[in-house]
């Protein structure tokens, strides 16, 4: 989805670059790349670390507290 009115000229927005055509000198650039790329990443370092407990094995172990 592309929106030119979100931004006005001057604006610094953060991107990705998806083309470079040198026969014409122009970049493409991507907002959503961008963004994609740092959720990659986020999931990537945070989320591969895995605590050893499922959410059953916590869920079980508050029940069982509470009985």
């Amino acid at each position: 989805e592309q929106r030119p009115e979100r931004f006005s000229v001057g604006d610094k927005v953060d991107v990705r670059v998806t083309n470079i055509d040198n026969k014409t000198r122009k970049l493409g650039v991507s907002i959503k790349a961008r963004e994609i790329a740092e959720e990659k990443e986020a999931v990537e370092q945070y989320g591969s670390s895995d605590s050893g407990a499922s959410l059953g094995d916590i869920l079980g172990a508050a029940l069982k507290t509470d009985d």
